[in-house]
């Protein structure tokens, strides 16, 4: 039976969503644990995966918890575990790999255009931003993607680490309960949501799915 992934969250409304359907459907174990109360382990699971959250990065000066998990990621990067992060976890997956977090001019909330910059693009141009700090590209990794306000909504390091700072696993149920008044004036189309579903289904699948590398 397969290992199975580790989905950190960090906060009680940004759960693992679609993602939680993906492995469902699939038959792939998670174990979900909240580092601000559980320890991280070390073994025993065959990849992970870092959710949002409301806190930054630099709050580890003041958060034990979120300095500890920070540590927890680089041991983890050093094994080759196949890791995704989404917002929050993709700055921590950056920082752990020494690039910068800075705070943007304009918050990107809702739905925007995003621009695929490699050949391994998804088949999307549309996904939910909710965040007000992006990430530099780590040295020797990849930028996958940009938008008019951020540059950086995506890198791929070394194969195994993949960033992504927008949401694609959000269901219409979770933006309505993240963002009552930003739902009710803007909306949030059930057809964006469907294609935000089948695009992170092909990318778990290609990102989970590699061989593992040689011991």
């Amino acid at each position: 039976m397969q290992e199975p992934i580790l989905i950190i969250q960090h906060e009680e409304h940004e759960g693992p969503g679609y993602i939680a359907d993906w492995a469902s459907q699939r038959q792939i174990p998670t174990i979900l644990i909240n580092p601000q109360i559980s320890t991280l382990p070390d073994t025993g699971f065959s990849g992970v995966i870092i959710l949002g959250g409301m806190m930054n990065v630099k709050d580890h000066i003041s958060l034990p918890w979120l300095a500890g998990e920070i540590h927890w990621v680089k041991s983890i990067i050093n094994r080759q575990v196949p890791i995704v992060g989404i917002c929050l976890g993709a700055q921590i997956l950056a920082h752990a790999l020494g690039a910068d977090i800075k705070p943007m001019k304009q918050e990107e909330l809702g739905w925007h255009q995003i621009h695929w910059t490699t050949p391994e693009a998804l088949t999307l141009n549309k996904v939910f931003q909710a965040h007000s700090y992006f990430f530099d590209i780590p040295k020797n990794a990849k930028r996958l993607a940009s938008s008019a306000l951020c540059p950086n909504q995506a890198f791929l390091y070394a194969k195994n680490v993949l960033g992504l700072q927008f949401h694609l696993e959000w269901s219409q149920q979770q933006v309505v309960r993240l963002f009552p008044e930003h739902f009710q004036k803007h909306g949030s189309s059930v057809n964006n949501h469907t294609a935000s579903r089948e695009a992170l289904s092909q990318l778990l699948n290609q990102h989970f799915s590699k061989e593992p590398p040689n011991k």
